[in-house]
């Protein structure tokens, strides 16, 4: 018997079942237990720090701020791989265990995105001498279309975030930004539009960066909480019971 179907009562491993009322569906007790009895902390901080680590640090290589533009690149294969990707993914898993549909789901599809990225500079792999045997505007008008895909999970990302404090909003606003710019630099083949992008992805690594502080640092391990700008104030609202409760 699983230790979450009692026999239709309550969990075993809750002290008491918290929802009141009737028991909920079984799906409901398994797919999202309340916060107060996750098994998992929250690994927000782990996906956001390892995301803007890599994306700094992959900006700065694109916009030429260290080796020069276009050079340096290999060198983030295995952050590539193992930060960026294994970590961010896991911490998606991890967000989405603990019923945080919307971070799992950035979180792990950019962590898969970061491992493939680093995979393909492995050699042995293939992609490298696959692409080297094809046209250098193939190969440059093929990731602008690849950029232009992930551009529009972004704006989806953005617009889910609009509710959400000011920090989040310029983390996601600076990403759009980075990728559309990227997207129109490899279909121009415009070396200053590319940098441009470059920038943006260096400011967002930063957002992101600020934002995983913002939730390590606070009033318990920290002489005050960062400010991140709540802007947004939900309306209460009433369930059929009449108790109030946040949309």
């Amino acid at each position: 018997m699983s230790p979450l179907n009692n026999g239709g009562g309550p969990p075993v491993n809750y002290p008491a079942y918290p929802y009141g009322g009737e028991p909920a569906p079984q799906e409901i007790r398994i797919i999202a237990p309340p916060v107060q009895f996750r098994r998992f902390g929250n690994a927000a901080a782990l996906g956001l720090i390892t995301f803007g680590i890599c994306t700094v640090q992959q900006s700065m290589m694109d916009a030429g701020m260290s080796v020069g533009y276009g050079h340096g690149t290999r060198s983030m294969t295995a952050q590539s791989i193992s930060v960026a990707g294994i970590a961010q993914f896991a911490a998606g898993l991890w967000q989405i265990a603990n019923g945080d549909t919307f971070e799992g789901a950035a979180f792990t599809s950019f962590g898969a995105s970061w491992f493939a990225k680093g995979l393909a500079q492995v050699p042995g792999v293939g992609v490298e001498a696959y692409q080297n045997n094809e046209s250098p505007d193939l190969v440059r008008k093929q990731k602008g279309l690849i950029a232009l895909t992930w551009g529009f999970w972004v704006t989806i990302l953005l617009l889910g975030n609009v509710k959400s404090h000011v920090a989040n909003i310029v983390l996601f606003a600076t990403l759009n930004l980075e990728i559309y710019f990227e997207c129109a630099g490899a279909w121009t083949g415009d070396e200053r539009i590319t940098k441009t992008g470059a920038w943006f992805g260096f400011f967002c690594g930063l957002s992101a960066m600020y934002n995983a502080a913002a939730i390590l640092l606070n009033e318990e391990n920290f002489w005050f909480n960062l400010p991140v700008g709540n802007w947004y104030t939900p309306t209460p609202l009433r369930d059929e019971e009449g108790d109030l409760y946040e949309e």
